[in-house]
């Protein structure tokens, strides 16, 4: 089984907000299994909302962790701990505010890059690394004091354009990355721009 966990807030005023795509994949993802697929469930003791589907032809766990963004290392250890997944087999997906919209890239076995829900997994696995992730931009970067209200605010009308179109490209790059590995995944999809 590989595990998919999308990172993002739990509430509901940070819906559909730019710190959120990682949820909002999860969620499309979990749609594309199907009705068969049910809903989310709450675990208390893995600190998520997961379910368990089969995603073009493979068993995958999504997860949502319900620690808020910079505690989402609690829900990647507990799951990896409890179901005994690997590393390798594991796709964090998270906004990232230096990647323009538009843009995606998947990287391996990286650093978090200033990202505080990576850095949080990171930390809590020991500082391990073997994971993928998948990057959805939400820049441009505005910077300094202005940075964390501007990852908080809601897209626009013509960003949501943008974003149903990357959101639908990060799942067939989540369907390569399944089938095909992490490696074939970067070289069709990094160099991609849906502006």
């Amino acid at each position: 089984m590989k595990a998919i966990i999308g990172l993002g807030n739990p509430e509901f005023q940070y819906e559909g907000t730019r710190h959120n795509v990682g949820f909002e994949v999860v969620n499309n993802l979990n749609n594309l299994a199907g009705v068969a697929a049910g809903n989310f469930k709450r675990n208390n003791r893995l600190f998520a909302e997961m379910n368990q589907v089969t995603l073009f032809g493979t068993q995958v766990l999504l997860a949502k962790p319900v620690t808020y963004m910079n505690d989402s290392g609690k829900a990647a250890l507990a799951i990896k701990q409890f179901y005994k997944i690997e590393l390798k087999d594991f796709l964090i997906i998270h906004d990232d505010i230096s990647l323009p919209l538009g843009k995606i890239r998947l990287q391996k076995d990286a650093g978090a890059g200033g990202q505080h829900g990576v850095e949080s997994i990171i930390e809590c696995l020991g500082g391990e690394k073997g994971f993928s992730r998948l990057k959805i931009g939400i820049g441009p970067d505005p910077g300094g004091h202005i940075r964390q209200d501007y990852v908080l605010q809601k897209f626009s009308v013509s960003e949501r354009v943008i974003l149903d179109k990357v959101i639908e490209t990060a799942d067939k790059a989540i369907s390569c990355w399944l089938t095909g590995g992490i490696d074939q995944a970067m070289n069709e999809f990094n160099g991609l721009d849906l502006r």
